[in-house]
């Protein structure tokens, strides 16, 4: 996948956006240290966050392509597969984390009420 250049561009900008949320957590810190009053970003910290981790999963699934399909591998054995397995042991939770990572905009609030409870802390 990495010859792709579409793909290297979405890595790139991927860890763009990690970069730009690590730069945010710590001014938080250093203005939480320093006694200031910091603006309160925990909705901000929560989206980019979530949106990072899904679109991070995402990658990951597109590069494994098929071998990313979820299966049981006792499943597929008790069910009498005596074939190969398709891909490495490593790419077989990749789907299962795909998933998983869908919840990550739902929980502690969906991403366009955090949005509006920044919006509503930040414009007053």
């Amino acid at each position: 996948m990495y010859d792709d250049a579409r793909f290297r561009d979405q890595v790139a900008l991927l860890e763009v956006d990690i970069v730009a949320l690590e730069r945010m957590v710590l001014r938080v810190r250093s203005a939480e240290k320093s006694g200031k009053q910091s603006l309160d970003v925990a909705g901000l910290l929560k989206i980019r966050g979530s949106e990072i981790q899904q679109r991070y999963s995402e990658l990951m699934m597109l590069a494994a392509g098929p071998y990313s399909q979820p299966f049981e591998h006792e499943a597929l054995a008790a069910a009498g597969w005596q074939g190969e397995f398709a891909g490495a042991a490593v790419v077989a939770p990749l789907a299962g984390t795909y998933f998983n990572m869908r919840k990550t905009t739902i929980y502690g609030g969906s991403n366009e009420v955090q949005r509006n409870i920044v919006s509503q802390t930040v414009l007053g």
